[in-house]
């Protein structure tokens, strides 16, 4: 460990003791995943150009009040713990010499609202920088084709109603510098694989937000977007909404992306079959 980790390491102990004795707040689940993804920051080691290997077994020692409080949540906590590191390391590009293990255990000397966290690499690690070279493209090969799978199930939605949508306003999102259709019944905005409209950003969450699109009169018809409990949350027009109407011009941000809404005059077209 180099002389400044040391220190980091050392400074933040003496600081997380003296809050914990000041205020004695008990530990939370989401101090627990900071500790655990700042603990895999502080121990990658390079295993290639692109890939650095990280810890799989992790022990955090907990004082008796905050084991028996968080250990009754059982596999719950240790699986969504280990759901944050595997997003923590997606991003990161961090490769796990084997499964996550997350253990708690109590130890006595703690007080209550300090623990720590001590990491080990299990496994054959010397076995998997080949396997993990040869798949490393394929991220790039498979992100490309992979918005089109999703869009596909809507397409029977539209077929069987073109008629009653024929006056209705053409609805345009503007994302980087691309406008893309937005049609009934709405999209999903998000990272993951399964959104609609997939935006590769790390602040945004795998199903972010939802744009719905509202019929209103014979021609007229409502553009509503929703936010689906995202992490860190939807901004319209610069103003944190969790639901709000969209008007041609409205902005969306989203983690670090932000999209326009434009209203085109043309009829509301069919959705293209071969995706967003």
């Amino acid at each position: 460990m180099r002389p400044l980790q040391r220190f980091e390491r050392r400074l933040e102990g003496i600081v997380s003791g003296v809050f914990a004795r000041a205020f004695k707040g008990d530990v939370e689940p989401i101090e627990l995943a900071a500790a655990l993804k700042r603990e895999i920051d502080n121990t990658a080691r390079i295993l290639s150009r692109d890939r650095r290997l990280v810890p799989n077994h992790f022990i955090v020692e907990l004082g008796p009040d905050d084991f028996e409080r968080l250990n009754a949540y059982g596999r719950t906590l240790n699986h969504e713990l280990a759901n944050e590191l595997r997003d923590h390391a997606d991003i990161q590009r961090y490769t796990f010499s084997g499964p996550i293990d997350i253990e708690l255990v109590q130890q006595d000397d703690l007080p209550t609202g300090k623990f720590r966290v001590v990491s080990e690499t299990v496994g054959t690690p010397q076995r998997r920088p080949a396997a993990y070279q040869q798949p490393e493209p394929q991220p790039y090969q498979q992100e490309p084709y992979v918005p089109p799978e999703p869009v596909s199930p809507p397409q029977p939605q539209y077929q069987p109603q073109p008629s009653p949508r024929r006056g209705h306003p053409q609805v345009m999102l503007e994302v980087n510098g691309r406008r893309r259709p937005v049609n009934p019944p709405g999209v999903v905005l998000g990272r993951g694989t399964d959104a609609d409209i997939q935006i590769n950003d790390p602040g945004v969450s795998r199903r972010h937000a939802e744009i719905r699109l509202m019929p209103e009169g014979p021609d007229g018809i409502r553009v509503v977007l929703v936010d689906l409990g995202s992490t860190n949350g939807t901004l319209v027009n610069g103003r944190r909404s969790t639901e709000a109407e969209l008007v041609d011009g409205s902005t969306v941000r989203i983690g670090n992306t932000t999209m326009t809404l434009r209203l085109a005059d043309e009829p509301m077209a069919q959705p293209p079959s071969s995706g967003w």
